[in-house]
């Protein structure tokens, strides 16, 4: 099952995925943020805390791998 995460300030809330519920929520004053396949809300908003985490870990590995190696060439440049 599909639903749209939906935030307010500092609340996140899971709703099934509806059209029609969406637009009252947004009328509200929820913003959308993302939609996620999932069995339940909770499932729902723990897959896009997973997904967030994902986003932060990946570029920030890439950047601890890139540092040594920008380091090497920059010692074996300035010999």
């Amino acid at each position: 099952m599909d639903f749209y995460i939906l935030k307010k300030k500092e609340e996140i809330i899971a709703i099934p995925a509806d059209e029609q519920n969406c637009k009252q929520y947004l009328d509200e004053g929820y913003f959308y943020v993302d939609k996620v396949a999932a069995c339940n809300e909770q499932s729902a908003l723990k897959s896009l805390q997973t997904r967030q985490v994902k986003a932060f870990k990946m570029p920030a590995m890439l950047l601890l791998l890139v540092i040594p190696i920008v380091f090497f060439a920059w010692m074996q440049l300035t010999r």
